[in-house]
């Protein structure tokens, strides 16, 4: 009788380990899954960007060869891929920070920010066709998570760039673009179009602002400050 008991005891001790174990391997199985699913997600997103890629420099041929009565459409179409642009961005930075930055996902994300650079390249030049219709504002930050500091600023200073996009919609184009992403594994190598144009307009400090290629404005800033810049 007491072995029985005893047994039985063992018994349930066992199958309780089994199931805990189950369980266990379920769970970690479908964390896997998620955060895979996720991971493809953000991967495929930025992937989409490739073909917008060829269609920006194929916009830039147009904009070099245009005349002034095709500004009004050239505007209308840079405004849209710029708006498009920066939204799906914000939707991509949310996504982000739920997930480890991947290989695969850092090689597509540079991608996307020599796109938003290509743009910027664009917008300078339909601005000198169209004889200077809006205001370009440029928001270089650093993607570095080490420094707590300035990732509390930035976040400060994205919401406040964010408002005032809002406040002056299509008046203004808003370009955030990392200016610190490096080539490959070699450190000491930026993205060259990224790199060429900080050095044009002297940006040697992150974050910093770059309003009509004219003002550079590092670090905090309010948006009193930044609208004061703009054209009223």
């Amino acid at each position: 009788m007491v072995y029985k008991m005893i047994n039985s005891k063992y018994k349930v001790f066992i199958e309780s380990i089994a199931i805990t174990v189950v369980i266990l391997m379920i769970g970690l199985s479908l964390g896997l899954y998620i955060e895979s699913y996720r991971t493809k997600k953000i991967v495929d997103s930025y992937k989409d960007y490739e073909v917008e890629a060829l269609d920006l420099k194929l916009q830039n041929y147009y904009y070099q060869i245009m005349d002034e009565s095709s500004c009004k459409f050239a505007i209308e179409q840079n405004f849209q891929f710029a708006d498009d642009l920066y939204t799906r961005g914000l939707e991509l930075e949310k996504s982000e920070e739920s997930n480890q930055l991947t290989d695969n996902i850092l090689r597509e994300k540079k991608k996307y920010v020599l796109l938003k650079t290509e743009l910027w390249l664009n917008s300078i030049l339909l601005k000198k066709k169209c004889k200077d219709p809006f205001d370009t504002v440029v928001y270089l930050y650093s993607s570095d998570p080490s420094n707590n500091i300035k990732v509390a600023q930035q976040k400060v200073l994205s919401n406040i760039l964010k408002t005032v996009k809002e406040d002056k919609g299509n008046a203004i184009i808003l370009i955030p673009i990392a200016g610190d992403l490096r080539i490959g594994d070699d450190k000491s190598q930026m993205l060259g179009a990224v790199n060429m144009q900080m050095r044009v307009y002297n940006v040697t400090y992150l974050p910093s602002i770059v309003i009509n290629e004219k003002i550079v404005l590092e670090g905090y800033h309010d948006i009193k400050e930044i609208e004061s810049y703009l054209k009223k």
